[in-house]
């Protein structure tokens, strides 16, 4: 990271953390720091006294360690930026559509032992994982795997991505996720969106779903479907996407949809 970035990435931390961005001299002792300067050099060169620098310092630190999920000082600071940048999981939470706030995945904030909040009725519990791979090996993503639990089960988390380069682990992560907390939901879902994945046949599947189940459950009359987003909203749904970059336009900004796959950034951006 350039320190540009590293300003962006503490700016966005601070932001999703206070509701504030940095003020100026939060910024000044960030960018004092990652030049590796000390509070006495940054007091001197903004004209403050060093024990207000340093005050403003702590209390910069102690936010950033609140999001960091680890203790950050001005001594460990560039080198919990680069484990920061090595991350292989994002959450981009359900405000991200709204402020582009998010929360990087470092050590777990919380006990890994979460407890079940909001139990399932084992009896209509259904579960269509048909699609989901063969977990092989899985290396070390402990870490990864504890926070992502605690950000879906006790955080409510509405939509997270998995990122990283080719053979990273991202599956592997997300099949063990899925086995150890698929039965605190009435659904769980795992949906490959490989070839031709239309917007249209991508929620005639999961509505075929709702609606087959919600008929063996209370067998009723001339059902009528409903919009997939409210049965979203009616139950309580693990939905894994596999593959999402084939909806993505290669080689551009990230982000940018292929056309026909538009529709997607609105279900996103409802859910």
């Amino acid at each position: 990271m350039n320190l540009k970035e590293v300003v962006k990435l503490a700016d966005d931390l601070v932001l999703a953390k206070t509701g504030k961005h940095l003020n100026e001299l939060q910024e000044i002792i960030l960018r004092g720091t990652w030049e590796d300067e000390g509070y006495k050099e940054i007091a001197k060169a903004v004209n403050r006294s060093e024990d207000r620098v340093r005050e403003v310092g702590m209390e910069l630190w102690q936010i950033l360690s609140q999001e960091f999920g680890e203790k950050v000082n001005k001594k460990n600071f560039r080198s919990a930026i680069e484990r920061l940048q090595n991350a292989s999981v994002v959450n981009f939470g359900q405000d991200v559509v709204v402020s582009g706030t998010f929360n990087i995945c470092g050590e777990p904030r919380h006990p890994p032992n979460i407890p079940n909040l909001h139990p399932p009725n084992q009896e209509t519990s259904h579960q269509d994982l048909s699609e989901m791979p063969e977990l092989g090996t899985f290396f070390d993503r402990t870490s990864e795997l504890d926070t992502l639990t605690t950000w879906i089960l006790q955080q409510h988390s509405r939509l997270i991505t998995l990122t990283g380069i080719s053979g990273i682990g991202k599956t592997s992560l997300a099949v063990q996720l899925v086995k150890q907390i698929k039965d605190e939901f009435e659904y769980a879902v795992w949906y490959t969106l490989d070839e031709f994945p239309t917007i249209d046949k991508f929620q005639s599947n999961l509505i075929q779903l709702f609606s087959n189940s919600e008929k063996q459950d209370s067998s009723p009359t001339n059902q009528k479907r409903l919009p997939l987003i409210k049965y979203l909203q009616n139950h309580r749904c693990l939905i894994v996407l596999d593959d999402v970059h084939n909806l993505l336009c290669s080689g551009e900004l990230a982000g940018k949809y292929k056309p026909e796959y538009e529709e997607y950034r609105s279900l996103f951006k409802q859910i």
